[in-house]
């Protein structure tokens, strides 16, 4: 924990150097996001807003060096001590990375070292990166900032990748080794991952596979340097079907992380509450967008996210990206979800407990307008369910965000 105005301070100074000393070889984007509610435990409406800001960089030093960074940070409540007074704040690096580029025989080769997050399965980076896409994920996952949001398993650690990109073919390839400590059970974790990417005109796949080796065993062996008894099988798959375009489309989203491997005769296998899937008919018509998702996510990408509140539900979306106003173009539309706490996919097989259950239903407009350079965004979230006088003021949250291109 830090104190905000000195890492405000800090962003402001990676602003200005970037801007003057790389002002013809740097581009980037920043960010920031409010969320206005009500203190959970007080009887009447007493509004609190958290701030959360990032920023992220390219730096291209050549055609065949290049730089990235992305910061970020997040406030507590700033109407209680202000902006700049005693107001804590937690500050990360979320990516630092340095990537050389080299074509080679009808192929394109990325050679990248990096920290943090780097391209993680679950967000379309990669894929925007490589192909040049339009976004495709879905709108319940998304972040309003940068790589903090949702991810099916990141890439996370300190490691490196080397990624091969057939030219004149719209296939990427490649390898991760990482080492990081993200793993509950395990102290440290060395990690292998393959990955295989492709956009057609009708496809987007973005898939990778992995296995984690710890690098410390437990079994008090003292005569080896290292170990192996258990392995960790992760997973993820981004799938879009049809394109943006399509009159229908879908997509899915899957995957699992740390799935015990050993040699023992013990079965092997993942909790279904540890499993990340959305499934998502997508219909689009001249003037509007229906999306119709079902997620069943693990809890810990709960907490990441601004519009899931819970950890299995459906959600119905629809929405215009055909507004004009004074010939800029809006989004407008609005979420309907029916969600359920402790819940996984599986429990649809008990389709009568679900609804005796406990659950939430919330209705949530939102508006993207264009401002200068940049998106705002701004959704309401209310929930309908169980609403009366001594509930409503934690019935409601208002988001705001702005995201330009620097």
């Amino acid at each position: 924990m830090k104190n905000l105005k000195q890492l405000l301070m800090t962003l402001i100074l990676v602003f200005s150097f970037a801007n003057l000393s790389f002002a013809t070889s740097f581009s980037g984007y920043a960010g920031i996001k409010g969320d206005i509610l009500s203190e959970k435990d007080s009887e009447d409406f007493d509004p609190i807003m958290e701030l959360q800001a990032y920023f992220a960089g390219q730096l291209d030093f050549s055609n065949n060096f290049l730089v990235r960074a992305e910061l970020s940070v997040q406030t507590e409540d700033i109407l209680k001590n202000g902006l700049f007074d005693d107001t804590k704040a937690t500050f990360c690096i979320d990516e630092l990375s340095l990537t050389y580029i080299k074509p080679f025989l009808g192929i394109t080769q990325y050679l990248s070292a990096f920290m943090g997050t780097f391209e993680p399965i679950g967000s379309d980076v990669f894929l925007q990166r490589h192909f040049g896409i339009e976004p495709i994920t879905s709108f319940i996952t998304e972040s309003w900032l940068g790589l903090k949001g949702s991810t099916v398993y990141p890439f996370y650690g300190l490691g490196g990748s080397y990624i091969v990109h057939i030219n004149n073919k719209p296939i990427a390839t490649g390898i991760y080794i990482y080492k990081n400590n993200e793993n509950q059970d395990e102290e440290n974790q060395l990690n292998l991952d393959y990955r295989f990417s492709s956009v057609l005109p009708n496809l987007a796949l973005d898939f990778a596979i992995g296995v984690g080796a710890p690098l410390e065993t437990k079994n008090g062996a003292d005569d080896v340097i290292l170990l192996i008894d258990k392995l960790y099988l992760h997973t993820g798959i981004d799938l879009l079907l049809g394109n943006k375009y399509s009159p229908a489309s879908l997509f899915l989203q899957g995957g699992f992380n740390n799935l015990p491997l050993t040699a023992e005769d013990s079965k092997n296998e993942i909790d279904s509450d540890d499993i990340y899937l959305i499934v998502e008919p997508r219909i689009r018509s001249a003037n509007f967008n229906t999306h119709i998702t079902m997620f069943s996510v693990p809890q810990e990408t709960v907490d990441k996210l601004i519009f899931i509140d819970n950890t299995f539900g459906f959600n119905l979306s629809i929405f215009t990206d055909k507004l004009y106003i004074r010939n800029k173009d809006f989004t407008f539309g609005f979420h309907t979800t029916l969600s359920f706490p402790n819940r996984d996919f599986l429990d649809l097989k008990r389709i009568n407990e679900l609804i005796d259950d406990d659950y939430s239903v919330k209705i949530s407009p939102f508006l993207y307008a264009p401002v200068m350079k940049g998106t705002l965004k701004a959704m309401l979230h209310a929930k309908i369910k169980g609403l009366n006088k001594d509930t409503w003021t934690n019935a409601f949250k208002f988001s705001i965000g702005y995201k330009s291109q620097l």
